[in-house]
């Protein structure tokens, strides 16, 4: 079989975005990207999609707007066949009477909703469930397709959590494992397994800032797994500006910007940015030397904040304001000793 894999949609009603076609701005992102992997398939002959999980955001809450997208996402693509899968964003709650937002599916005719562990040819697919990890260890297949966390794999934020199922519980049971839940592109390639995680298919935020997303086309007949980017969306974009390489920057961000990303410049060292001030948001990451500025250990703790705030280059008209704030913690907590 030769399919699109995705997952992570989460449609959401992101009601604090400005509108674009009747649509928050993030939804109608999302909304802009599942057409071009529509396209996609239809261009290069897939006829098969799987969604692994999270296709809606709010767990027991369902916006109606984001439904709508979703609906009819799925009703406008008939000449495509979709498989889907519950995330954990898709469900009301935990445990045995747990209900799923995507339920709304069922009358689709083109579209399978993988309530219960399924083999399809050879490959496993679970859905999210209370009890899906002991599901996953106790069986075996060529391909898991699945949406949990595993041990080795990292947030957007680099960081790894531990879980309940690692590497060693896969190996020797699956070669191949198509997983969501985890919105940073990333892939474990070792010897005897190859994991993949696809991603959210847009950036949702500055925490996703540089990360390329994508949708993956796998064919289990080659067992060839390629990665597609996808596109249509409002990036963000985080550059670091030296002296040396000002002009470059600026002239990158300023055409990034106005293809309607965002945008912001972070400057480590000393860098004249009074000219795009205006323009971007200057994040000042510059060491300051705060030694022998006239702070010693006779001052008393209002000389030494009144010191500090000058020396970190606060207004002074507002100087008066954080010294107050800051005396005021320094109190509240001498009196809880």
């Amino acid at each position: 079989m030769k399919f699109v894999y995705s997952a992570d949609w989460h449609l959401s009603g992101y009601s604090q975005d400005k509108m674009i076609n009747k649509l928050p701005e993030r939804l109608y992102e999302k909304k802009i990207v599942q057409e071009n992997i529509g396209k996609y398939c239809i261009t290069n002959n897939i006829k098969t999609v799987i969604v692994g999980g999270d296709i809606l955001h709010n767990k027991n809450i369902i916006h109606s707007i984001a439904q709508s997208v979703m609906l009819d996402f799925f009703r406008s693509h008939q000449m495509l066949d979709f498989i889907v899968l519950d995330g954990n964003h898709d469900l009301s709650g935990k445990g045995e009477d747990v209900v799923s937002a995507l339920k709304s599916l069922d009358n689709e005719p083109n579209v399978r909703r993988i309530y219960e562990p399924t083999m399809i040819e050879n490959m496993f697919i679970v859905p999210y469930s209370d009890n899906m990890i002991d599901i996953i260890k106790k069986n075996s297949s060529k391909y898991l397709i699945s949406h949990f966390g595993l041990n080795e794999a990292t947030f957007n934020s680099g960081v790894s959590i531990v879980s309940d199922i690692s590497i060693k519980d896969l190996v020797g049971k699956y070669r191949y494992v198509l997983l969501g839940h985890y919105h940073k592109p990333q892939e474990i390639i070792k010897d005897d397994i190859e994991i993949y995680y696809t991603g959210s298919i847009t950036q949702n935020d500055w925490g996703e800032k540089g990360e390329e997303k994508r949708f993956l086309v796998v064919d289990t007949e080659t067992d060839s797994i390629k990665s597609v980017p996808t596109i249509g969306y409002k990036k963000f974009f985080d550059f670091q500006i030296t002296n040396e390489n000002k002009e470059d920057i600026i002239k990158k961000a300023r055409q990034l910007k106005e293809e309607g990303h965002s945008v912001k410049i972070t400057k480590k060292e000393e860098v004249n940015l009074a000219d795009i001030s205006e323009e971007f948001v200057v994040i000042d990451k510059t060491e300051k030397d705060i030694t022998n500025r006239g702070v010693n250990s006779t001052m008393s703790m209002r000389d030494k904040l009144s010191r500090y705030v000058e020396i970190n280059g606060i207004p002074e008209e507002k100087r008066d304001i954080y010294l107050q704030e800051a005396l005021s913690i320094i109190n509240s907590l001498s009196e809880r000793k």
